[in-house]
Order: C-alpha cells, then sequence, then structure tokens
C-alpha cells in the first residue's frame, strides 16, 4: 500500500495578503516522501477538466485526502477560525496543458473557487519551481482581493464588460492586466502546499518557463483540492 504519510519536520507559516489581510498558510517539505503520490498520478488516467481549468486532471487518491486533512487541520483551525470539514469536494492530480493562443477568455484573467466565505482551497506542488507558482490578486475597478455572495453580481458584470474591451489579454495572467493587480507571489517548490480562502481572486503563474505537458516529468505537476470549514 502506498505510503502518504505526512513530514513531522514540515514548515509551516501563515500569510496575511493584501489589504483585506487574507490569510494564506504555506507548508514546505510536506509529505515526508512525495514518490509514491508521483507514481500513483502515472498511473491515472487524466481527463479534460472542462471550461475553468486549463488542463487536464485525474482524481488524487483517498488516503492522501485523509492524511492532508488530519495534518492541516489544526493550522486551519487557527488561520481560518474553524477546522476543515472531514470530506473535500474535490481533489485531484492537476497539469496545465493549454497553449496560451487556446485560453477562453475566462481563463485569461484571475479566478475565485466560489464565493463563500467557508470554501478553502489546497494547492499541492509536485514540480520544479520553473513551472511556475501561484498569485493572488485585486480587481482594480471594484478594489475587490476576494468575491463574496454579495459581491458576485456586480463582479461578473464589471469582468464581463472587462473582457469585452480589453484586446491585449490574449494569455495567461502574468504581472498583472489593465484591470487586475497582482499583490502577492507565492512561488513553486517541489512538495510545497498551500492553502487559502476559495473566494480569493488568484491565477496560476504560467509563463515561457513552464511546459505545456502531460509528462510527468516535464509538466506542471499538482494537487488541487477544494473543501469546506466545518460551521461554529
Amino acid at each position: 500500500m502506498p505510503d502518504f504519510d505526512v513530514n513531522p519536520s514540515r514548515h509551516v507559516q501563515v500569510l496575511r495578503i493584501g489589504r483585506d489581510r487574507l490569510p494564506v498558510i504555506i507548508i514546505d517539505s510536506f509529505m515526508r516522501d512525495p514518490a509514491p503520490l508521483i507514481a500513483r498520478a502515472a498511473e491515472a488516467v487524466f481527463i479534460d477538466a472542462g471550461s475553468v481549468y486549463p488542463g487536464v486532471r485525474a482524481p488524487a487518491p483517498k488516503a492522501y485526502v485523509d492524511a492532508l486533512l488530519a495534518a492541516t487541520s489544526r493550522v486551519i483551525e487557527e488561520a481560518f477560525g474553524a477546522p476543515p470539514a472531514d470530506e473535500l469536494e474535490l481533489c485531484a492530480f492537476s497539469m496545465v496543458t493549454t497553449l496560451p493562443a487556446d485560453l477562453r477568455p475566462i481563463q485569461r484573467i484571475p479566478h475565485f473557487d466560489g464565493p463563500d466565505e467557508d470554501r478553502i482551497a489546497f494547492l499541492h506542488y509536485l514540480c520544479l519551481p520553473r513551472q511556475g507558482g501561484t498569485s493572488f490578486y485585486r480587481h482594480r475597478p471594484s478594489d475587490f482581493e476576494r468575491v463574496t455572495r454579495n459581491r458576485v453580481e456586480g463582479y461578473r458584470a464589471t469582468v464581463v464588460a472587462g473582457l469585452e474591451t480589453e484586446s491585449s489579454a490574449r494569455g495567461y495572467v502574468a504581472d498583472g492586466t489593465r484591470f487586475f493587480e497582482r499583490i502577492h507571489t507565492v512561488d513553486a517548490e517541489f512538495n510545497r502546499l498551500v492553502i487559502y480562502k476559495g473566494n480569493a481572486l488568484h491565477s496560476a503563474d504560467i509563463s515561457s518557463r513552464t511546459i505545456l505537458s502531460e509528462n510527468l516529468r516535464l509538466g506542471r505537476l499538482t494537487i488541487n483540492g477544494f473543501g469546506r470549514l466545518t460551521a461554529n
């Protein structure tokens, strides 16, 4: 049976970013040995992830999910005010593979995973730093760094109007755009886990150095998970 043990010597830090002081948890050297995870990814069947994620995904092992939640429950409660629920809505091996010219308009700008305050996101890097980290953004017209339920309708209307008038953004988000200001970057590091609120505006840092391949040894292999905090 694969060993998905978490490293007892992992390094944990909690950042507060932007004007909203959004909590971001960074855990380095998260797994004791990431090799079994990568081996499982090599056996997985990846499929197109749909209209939002620009690449392919395959389910991550449940044993990994259980180890992830058990190891992060305490720091999540300290940073976000409540522990995570016992199950994730999604946890998947993910690889960015879409060429810049083939991106849908919505994939060219920062996004949020949902407006609910209890939504949290997990991102575990199983790739080299050159593949690009993750950045967080402020929407310039609205000054939003996160999109809550009472902001969704107005935010989406503004974004749609911006997409119709923006002519220069034809690739992945870089340093920022006419409508989005980058407020913080978490660099990619092999075996680094990042946890943040799902309603924060964010985007992967995909550049000319990123290899857009389904080859696990070459491409941007990560594990992405989405869950919720428990009710207080």
